[in-house]
């Protein structure tokens, strides 16, 4: 009898130190699902981020080639003043009409971006 007490004894304490086990292993899948839900949504913010710096760049892109387009255009026009210039350098050695001098002035210097910037407010 003696030896079925004892038995019993060890059966229960068995059973206690897995009713333990359970109740830990629970309070860790809590801890985990907390971790997960946690993740779910860090890795739905980084989405949300990477959506906005590719748009970001894009933005970045096109602003890129609308002042290579500006540089592009102004070397044109560069060009063409030093075009007319010579023209008029060389009409001038052939006494050309004294109306046309103006264009020998030297240029004006154009308003800088900043200042654009500043007046473009004001449209």
């Amino acid at each position: 009898m003696h030896t079925q007490q004892h038995a019993l004894q060890q059966i229960n304490e068995c059973r206690q130190i897995v009713q333990q086990l359970i109740a830990q292993t629970e309070q860790g899948n809590q801890l985990y699902k907390q971790m997960l839900q946690q993740e779910q949504q860090n890795a739905q913010m980084l989405q949300q981020l990477v959506q906005r710096e590719q748009q970001a760049v894009q933005n970045i892109q096109q602003a890129l080639q609308g002042h290579q387009q500006a540089v592009q255009k102004c070397q044109q026009i560069l060009n063409t003043c030093n075009q007319m210039q010579q023209e008029i350098s060389q009409g001038a050695a052939y006494n050309v009409d004294p109306s046309f001098q103006r264009f020998q002035q030297q240029p004006q210097q154009l308003p800088s971006y900043q200042s654009y910037q500043q007046n473009r407010q004001y449209i």
